[in-house]
């Protein structure tokens, strides 16, 4: 059993058959049989992941994305989103983050997702703590008095914990570039 934050997420069964009727849906000689767990749905997708394998034609929904329009302020934000990209591939510039998180939070501060950014980088080459303590007191009160933002900021700093840990790493250097 996998379990998560005292949450129960897969079963693993061996020697398992699973069947609906008369139709076999595994069988001992594929391997073990993972079952999902969950007491909701939060998200769906209509059809099989791999369309190709199950010779499915993909749908087009008939809702289209929703662009909102890039106003002036909305650029400047981009462009503060554009300025960290630069510097988390460049490795270079971190001395500017303190500067980018002070406009972000004069001039964007509903915008929490560029913090996040800025404090895993500030987390991940151990530099400034002093401007990621007040990042991660900025994302913990956003976190507490939004509901909605409660569920993704504690993702996004589960996520920083988990890209430090040695199996992350090493999956990482062994990756192709």
């Amino acid at each position: 059993m996998l379990e998560r934050d005292g949450k129960l997420l897969v079963i693993t069964f061996s020697n398992c058959t699973a069947k609906y009727g008369d139709r076999v849906l595994f069988e001992p000689s594929w391997g073990n049989y993972d079952m999902a767990v969950g007491d909701r749905i939060v998200s769906v997708f209509n059809g099989a992941a791999d369309k190709d394998a199950y010779n499915q034609v993909a749908l087009i929904p008939k809702e289209r994305t929703i662009k909102v329009p890039s106003d002036a302020k909305r650029k400047k934000l981009e462009n503060l989103y554009a300025q960290v990209r630069k510097i988390r591939e460049t490795k270079k510039g971190y001395e500017r983050l303190g500067e980018i998180w002070e406009t972000q939070q004069a001039e964007h501060s509903q915008d929490w997702l560029l913090s996040m950014e800025i404090y895993e980088i500030l987390d991940m080459t151990e530099q400034q703590p002093q401007l990621k303590a007040k990042i991660e007191k900025f994302l913990n009160e956003k976190k507490a008095s939004t509901k909605d933002l409660s569920t993704l900021i504690g993702w996004g700093f589960r996520l920083v914990e988990y890209h430090k840990k040695p199996e992350y790493q090493a999956a990482l250097h062994a990756s192709p570039k």
